[in-house]
């Protein structure tokens, strides 16, 4: 008789309905693979992203979306622009435990804790794929994982607040290696209350750069907690404000209207590094500014194991602060995600998967 366990299944772009909770055949690891009892997993804004079909690259990306729903469910919808397989479970920050090994992998990893690095590389490094996108992630009680995104972690962190860190820590790791940020920066953070936000105020100062860490409302102590220089709300002050700083680099999250503020405000030869667009991927550019002021424009996404190496070695440091805002039980997924969307907190909003986890205080 097949186990079952319980999953959470997106069966095709659209609103929560498209989310259901129900049971699957537990999954097998295949050579090379390893199976991981999954004690928490974060939500992230690609899950959203993913459901909506918002990766679409054209400007009229809603009237595609419907095009794709009505005609084909497997259009171009997704990061990669190569189409969305359904159904998929999603859930890209996989922490647990290494509970069954498949042939080819060392036995070392048996009932190892791990954390997952989310990024699926080819060995030729030119294909890229991401758990809980193009692969079945962490939404789910079990999940088969390769061995080679597979690394034993050594902390005193529960598994919830080690659930906080691979997608966000690694995405903010990214930027600031492609950035090459250093102690003679100065940062200016664009969406610094989020997941993604919080965690380049602490991988900066790592780095030793001076930051500067724009928020929402009432989250301003937050940010100084974390290790921000200084603190500005998105107000009608922000541009006075950041006048009096010299900027050498735009770390943005949100786009939209603040795209050409951030742009502004560098210094010349300054660098602006975008790795997401949650205000509006949609936005005008003045060329002069690109030009005159010799700045550099990088996109950030894919990222090498390097990063995610570092990230690990941070975490097993103890260098790394865990914010979980909000724990929901799998069964939840719905709300748990309406309730990250509202983005009136400071941190990550975490799936208690097997519900076996205590947060250490």
């Amino acid at each position: 008789m097949t186990d079952l366990i319980n999953a959470v299944i997106l069966t095709g772009f659209g609103g929560p309905e498209k989310l259901v909770y129900t049971q699957i055949p537990k999954p097998t690891p295949k050579p090379g693979e390893v199976l991981i009892k999954v004690g928490a997993c974060s939500v992230n804004n690609t899950d959203i992203n993913t459901r909506t079909g918002w990766y679409a690259a054209e400007d009229n990306f809603q009237a595609i979306l419907q095009d794709t729903k009505e005609n084909n469910p497997h259009n171009t919808s997704c990061w990669t622009q190569h189409g969305t397989d359904f159904p998929r479970i999603q859930g890209a920050d996989i922490v647990g435990k290494v509970i069954e090994i498949g042939e080819n992998v060392d036995a070392k990893f048996l009932q190892q804790r791990v954390i997952v690095d989310s990024w699926i590389r080819s060995e030729d490094g030119n294909n890229y794929q991401y758990i809980g996108s193009e692969l079945d992630g962490g939404f789910a009680e079990y999940t088969v994982v390769p061995v080679t995104n597979v690394y034993p972690i050594n902390s005193s962190l529960s598994d919830l607040e080690l659930a906080t860190f691979p997608c966000a820590y690694s995405t903010a790791e990214n930027m600031l290696t492609k950035g090459r940020i250093g102690a003679e920066d100065t940062v200016v953070i664009l969406g610094a209350s989020g997941g993604v936000g919080s965690a380049l105020i602490q991988l900066s100062k790592i780095r030793g750069a001076k930051v500067i860490a724009i928020v929402g409302a009432n989250k301003e102590t937050f940010a100084k907690d974390l290790g921000a220089d200084f603190v500005y709300q998105r107000d009608d002050k922000l541009a006075v404000n950041l006048e009096r700083h010299q900027i050498t680099v735009a770390l943005d999250v949100v786009g939209g209207d603040y795209f050409n503020l951030m742009i502004k405000s560098l210094e010349p030869r300054g660098r602006y590094v975008s790795c997401g667009a949650i205000g509006n991927p949609i936005v005008t550019l003045d060329l002069r500014d690109l030009i005159y002021k010799d700045l550099e424009m990088i996109g950030a996404t894919r990222l090498e194991s390097d990063v995610f190496q570092r990230l690990v070695r941070y975490l097993e440091k103890g260098l790394l602060k865990p914010l979980v805002a909000k724990v929901f039980p799998l069964s939840e997924i719905k709300e748990a995600q309406q309730f990250f969307q509202t983005k009136g907190f400071f941190g990550k909003v975490v799936l208690n998967i097997n519900k076996q986890n205590i947060i250490k205080g």
